[in-house]
């Protein structure tokens, strides 16, 4: 008799975390990923560095099957030369490489390995609706100042990243 027929006829009908007998099974577990909004009423969102950027680091690492700390240190690299870029060269003449945050994101995904897939569509996520509330600003003050808490953002994330 099987092990399987064991568990069958004692009754046994599976238990344990849900979660993982879904990973197991190979059906992957998709959280919605959160929206993400820099500020409220003029100000940084103290919950945006604090508790979403916690919950960003745990969807982008996801137990093995997220990002390695080196794919997410690349992108965060890219965002502080970026920024580097900017004080230095301004905002309008390094616009257009912000928007190249998403392609760059879009292409990891493309070549992300199968098991890592889930990951890298949480960081494609994050990258998008970061650039897109860039984007979004009326003004190119307002667009730099929201770069500049992507970048903070990005950071927090990193810090919970890394302190798993």
């Amino acid at each position: 008799m099987s092990m399987e027929d064991a568990f069958k006829k004692a009754g046994y009908k599976g238990g344990g975390n849900l979660k993982r007998r879904k990973h197991e099974s190979g059906q992957p577990e998709q959280t919605k990923p959160p929206t993400i909004v820099f500020r409220e009423n003029g100000k940084l969102r103290r919950s945006l560095l604090t508790s979403e950027a916690k919950m960003w680091a745990d969807l982008l690492f996801d137990n093995r099957s997220g990002v390695t700390a080196t794919q997410l240190r690349n992108f965060f690299n890219e965002v502080k030369a970026l920024q580097s870029r900017i004080e230095v060269g301004g905002f309008d003449a390094n616009e257009a490489m912000i928007g190249l945050l998403k392609s760059k994101a879009a292409y990891a995904y493309a070549r992300a390995e199968k098991k890592r897939k889930k990951g890298f569509d949480y960081l494609k996520s994050m990258i998008d609706q970061s650039v897109d509330l860039i984007f979004k600003s009326n003004s190119q003050k307002k667009s730099e100042e929201a770069f500049n808490d992507f970048a903070l953002f990005f950071e927090a994330v990193m810090g919970f990243f890394k302190g798993r």
